[in-house]
């Protein structure tokens, strides 16, 4: 008799990054049944309906439906991209009041399914609202993670690509704490084409004048709100970093990839209860092991700082624990 196993994803929010990340999942054919809720259902069945239309054309056919809470109970992995609208000029943090009036009810509906998988938290701010997240549904904190600075690191080597002319891919290293204005790229540990990248430009200043690490790290913050600006939002590249993670879970790839995950000790980091992103090994089980970067002094003193941040914003929501 052949058995196997029915993956199924659920895709909480169907605005601009809830459709996004629907859309990358299923033309990448990641799961066998892509289940989506909204708080307005008929949004949730239109866009089935919409992605389910082009079953014809894509690579591998993925059952899409609109849902219901009950439809966590037995789901590898739900993503919560539901939140507010952002507004112009608006910072994450200053969604926040409006972010966890629509995020609670939802993880509490989450939790009250009986949902034991891996949740993807996406809604910003969301280091914040990841710690929240993990608090309110008592899940194990490997099966809890945001996609933090997942994007950021993707941005960082795009920059780099873009400055290079070279398959940004090539870049190793990553952007770690908030997902926010504290992120930081330690550049000591970040590498290209076999040598630091810092090496790398001094190698090469006649090519580069006028680059230098701060301005692609300030680039690279700066990303986002650039895009925003032009466009008035982003979700290609969200949607497409959380359909990287979805894969790497659901195909057990077992990837290094900075999320955001929860703090508590480990190695110099020495931070406690508090969700930011570090380089871990991501697989079916969810978040595994960190990696130890070994920060400099100067890096270590801003991975603080950045911690500081958000646990100061996670205590203004404490109360609705």
């Amino acid at each position: 008799m052949v058995t196997s196993h029915r993956s199924r994803v659920v895709v909480v929010g169907t605005g601009s990054v809830g459709s996004a990340v629907s859309s990358a999942i299923v033309l990448q054919g990641l799961c066998d049944e892509l289940v989506l809720v909204n708080h307005n259902p008929d949004k949730a069945k239109g866009l089935a309906m919409d992605l389910m239309d082009g079953a014809e054309f894509i690579g591998r056919f993925v059952s899409i439906r609109q849902g219901d809470w009950s439809d966590c109970r037995d789901a590898d992995i739900v993503i919560v991209t539901a939140g507010p609208k952002p507004k112009p000029g608006e910072t994450r943090f200053q969604e926040l009041g409006a972010a966890i009036d629509i995020v609670d009810p939802i993880l509490c509906a989450i939790r009250d399914s009986g949902f034991d998988g891996i949740l993807i938290m996406v809604s910003n701010p969301v280091d914040v609202l990841s710690w929240f997240a993990w608090r309110r549904t008592g899940l194990p904190r490997a099966q809890v993670l945001g996609s933090g600075t997942a994007l950021d690191t993707s941005r960082m080597k795009t920059i780099i690509g873009e400055i290079t002319r070279l398959d940004p891919r090539m870049v190793s290293g990553y952007v770690i704490g908030e997902h926010g204005e504290s992120q930081f790229v330690p550049w000591s540990t970040v590498s290209f084409i076999g040598k630091s990248l810092t090496r790398y430009l001094e190698d090469n200043r006649e090519r580069y004048e006028g680059i230098t690490l701060e301005g692609i790290e300030e680039r690279t913050r700066e990303r986002g709100m650039a895009i925003k600006a032009l466009r008035g939002g982003t979700s290609q590249g969200i949607a497409a970093t959380v359909a990287g993670l979805t894969r790497t879970i659901l195909w057990n790839e077992r990837r290094v990839i900075p999320v955001s995950t929860l703090i508590d000790g480990e190695y110099e980091y020495d931070e406690h209860d508090v969700f930011l992103s570090l380089p871990v090994a991501l697989d079916a089980d969810g978040v595994g092991d960190f990696v130890d970067l070994h920060l400099t002094g100067d890096e270590l003193v801003r991975f603080h700082e950045s911690a500081r941040i958000v646990r100061e914003h996670c205590a203004l929501i404490a109360d609705r624990l």
